[in-house]
């Protein structure tokens, strides 16, 4: 077809009924509907919801400050600015309330702040903070991938993969002490990979070229939300006796997460079940209601009984431990305790033998 000028001169017209055809400027544009909202659901639900009644309800835990310390960013090539999330410490409150411990708040104190200047709230009504989960997001290493391609008479495919290491480090503070309590360190890779067929050719002197393909890569935040929670997990784990969170650990499914290295609560799971299985085997100076080394400790546990050699005790923040009721049974209740103000002194571990040790 021979292209004239009376054609030059209708492309304006044909080109603003066409825009005119998909969106009327007077009309409001259908909105494309995508699949449902859900909630979110990880891996490590069940195993966090398992902690629910294993920990005294009148322990109040909060969460600080966890920022992104990668310093990556990108606005240019159509970046969508930073790459990790700036709301981790939104992720592990929630990761917290799964546990059904009392969570106080204190990521955002605005609203009782700005009441207690107008005078018309005390901030003494405010529940104590015992314990507080800090930490970063703080690696974010692009690692080089690999790939093939292939191209004969052209006819081909290819193949690449590409990896992105993401790192963070949590930790758990005695907000009485200031002593940090628990740490974890997490590492996952990110994987993408992307692959194509194509092909060219001539067919009846017109060209023919296609290319069809497709990619995936995990979701970074998404990942990242499970990293979060898992370190969580742990975070409470390291302070409880094997035997209380054994059915919450067998809740994790190792292809999602392994946690396993020195002074973790893998690590010390794995000695109490190698010690229960000595006792089944038949041994006589090993209980199974015993954690590693013959101890039974637990930091969330109430004790009073105690040395009196001060040098063995510190303080735990909440005048609610000097109960001796045990956490297991979950006798405490939110609605039962008065607020806490008090920070008295209390043995942080129970030894089998009577005798009481700091940490």
């Amino acid at each position: 077809m021979k292209i004239t000028l009376k054609h030059l001169r209708l492309a304006p017209v044909l080109i603003g009924a066409i825009l005119s055809a998909c969106a009327p400027t007077a009309n409001n544009l259908s909105l494309v509907e995508g699949p449902a909202i859900i909630d979110v659901v990880t891996p490590f639900d069940k195993a966090l919801s398992c902690l629910d009644g294993k920990i005294d309800k009148r322990l109040g835990f909060a969460v600080g400050n966890i920022p992104d310390g990668t310093g990556r960013e990108a606005y240019n090539d159509g970046g969508l600015g930073k790459f990790v999330t700036q709301s981790g410490g939104d992720i592990v409150q929630s990761a917290l309330f799964k546990t059904g411990v009392k969570v106080i708040n204190r990521r955002d104190m605005g609203s009782a702040a700005l009441e207690a200047q107008w005078g018309i709230r005390s901030l003494k009504t405010q529940q104590n903070a015992h314990f507080a989960v800090t930490g970063s997001v703080n690696s974010l290493d692009f690692i080089p991938g690999a790939g093939s391609y292939i191209n004969i008479g052209g006819v081909g495919a290819g193949y690449n993969q590409s990896r992105i290491l993401v790192g963070l480090d949590l930790a758990m503070t005695n907000v009485a002490t200031g002593q940090v309590i628990s740490n974890i360190a997490l590492q996952k890779q990110i994987v993408s990979n992307d692959a194509g067929i194509f092909g060219t050719r001539y067919r009846n002197s017109k060209l023919i070229d296609s290319d069809i393909g497709g990619a995936r890569r995990e979701a970074l935040n998404d990942a990242l939300r499970s990293m979060l929670q898992l370190a969580t997990f742990e975070l409470m784990l390291q302070l409880m006796p094997p035997q209380k969170y054994e059915e919450c650990m067998d809740l994790i499914d190792p292809r999602y997460g392994v946690i396993g290295g020195e002074k973790t609560a893998g690590e010390q799971y794995a000695a109490y079940r190698k010690e229960v299985e000595q006792v089944l085997e038949g041994s006589d100076n090993l209980s199974v209601d015993q954690g590693p080394s013959g101890e039974s400790d637990d930091f969330f546990t109430p004790q009073t009984a105690g040395s009196s050699d001060a040098s063995e005790q510190e303080n735990i923040p909440s005048s609610a431990l000097e109960a001796s009721s045990n956490l297991a049974n979950n006798t405490a209740s939110d609605d039962a305790s008065p607020p806490l103000q008090e920070e008295k002194p209390v043995p942080l571990y129970k030894r089998d033998d009577g005798l009481s040790r700091g940490r």
